[in-house]
């Protein structure tokens, strides 16, 4: 529910397609976790980050979808819309 109120108050959303399962996905935020299958994803651009030390700082890569662009994005796999 608190997913579906961001998504109407964003402008864009990103649209992410799960490379095991196929599951597509909408969020404002970029994707954690496949909401089908629950496979972790690493951060866009996550190499060109710096790496984190724990779960907090690794959580706070996930950037929302007003910080990214469409370079930070694989193709094929992710959208911003």
């Amino acid at each position: 529910m608190k997913q579906e109120v961001e998504l109407r108050k964003s402008t864009r959303v990103l649209i992410k397609k799960c490379h095991v399962c196929g599951n597509l996905m909408e969020a404002v935020r970029e994707i954690e976790k496949c909401d089908c299958c629950e496979k972790s994803f690493l951060p866009s651009n996550y190499f060109s980050k710096v790496h984190a030390k724990n779960t907090e700082e690794f959580k706070n890569l996930f950037c929302s979808i007003d910080e990214m662009q469409e370079e930070d994005l694989i193709r094929g796999i992710s959208v911003i819309w």
